[in-house]
């Protein structure tokens, strides 16, 4: 469902234009984990919600969650806070609900209200992360995703070969968190040449173009695609036959994308380890391990 519901940004773009052009409200946060419509004033947008998952082929039945008040502003710096993301305490979100606020008040479809409400709750994450120990967790989904398949090598990743597919901020990030962990021997490909060339300047990797993807997943050791596509970019086939050429050495490949972007029949290729963000979000358990007072102190710059 959370694939089936993900939206591209020029849909975003649309969707704001015609709230504008009818004089409602909206701001819509869409992420890989949560897709929410927020609004102020007389109009009642549950209806439109319900109607936008149904125009992406997915019936809302009990999986709404509608919150109003008190309760919306409550859960809003709740997610701003990293509290209910995947990855417990992860800075990603602060990005991702500024340029939805962004977005929609360049639409003009924010309100003094929620404008009030929004620039409070992005403060407030902000000191959530800088003033308690939730600042410590992985900044986000990307270096959560970078620690756990760390510890299929129990060396280290060293001069393991990576290659990383996309030059976006999640890619960016899984970049950033490989540097830390001394990873030496990344291969960054990207469609956009310079793009590709000006990331991977930045961190230590080496910049190729799309043509030469089957050949460096046939060489490597791990793979992350972290691109964002409407459709799979890497598939069960041409994982299979870059598999053939490497004398039976496993392969883990993280898909970080939303829809998925790497075919989940790979699941399937022999030697191939495959890792979504369903299964991040299993193996990370962010709440297990989480000290009660981080979480606590957190609560109370909620409530302040």
């Amino acid at each position: 469902m959370r694939e089936l519901f993900a939206l591209a940004p020029d849909e975003l773009a649309a969707l704001l234009a015609r709230e504008c052009a009818a004089g409602r409200s909206a701001l819509l946060l869409s992420t890989c984990n949560r897709c929410e419509l927020y609004w102020s004033g007389t109009d009642d947008h549950e209806a439109r919600f319900v109607d936008l998952a149904r125009a992406h082929g997915v019936a809302l039945v009990n999986e709404v969650v509608r919150r109003d008040g008190a309760d919306a502003v409550r859960h809003l710096f709740t997610v701003v806070a990293g509290l209910d993301s995947q990855i417990l305490g992860e800075t990603e979100i602060l990005g991702q609900v500024r340029r939805a606020y962004d977005a929609a008040r360049a639409a003009g479809t924010t309100t003094r209200e929620m404008d009030a409400i929004f620039s409070a709750a992005l403060a407030t994450g902000r000191r959530v992360r800088s003033a308690t120990l939730l600042g410590r967790h992985p900044a986000s989904v990307s270096s959560a995703a970078v620690e756990v398949v760390a510890h299929e090598w129990t060396e280290g990743l060293g001069d393991r070969a990576v290659v990383v597919l996309g030059a976006g901020e999640a890619a960016e990030g899984v970049l950033r968190s490989l540097h830390l962990h001394g990873a030496s021997n990344v291969a960054l490909v990207n469609r956009n040449p310079a793009r590709a060339a000006t990331l991977a300047r930045a961190w230590g990797a080496t910049a190729y173009g799309w043509d030469r993807l089957r050949e460096l997943m046939a060489a490597s050791d791990l793979l992350f695609v972290a691109t964002a596509a409407a459709r799979p970019v890497v598939s069960a086939a041409e994982l299979a036959a870059a598999m053939a050429d490497r004398a039976g050495r496993r392969l883990v490949a993280v898909d970080l994308s939303v829809p998925r972007n790497v075919q989940p029949e790979a699941r399937a290729v022999p030697g191939v380890r495959l890792f979504d963000l369903d299964d991040l979000q299993r193996l990370c358990c962010p709440a297990a391990g989480t000290p009660a007072t981080a979480l606590r102190e957190a609560e109370r710059l909620l409530d302040e």
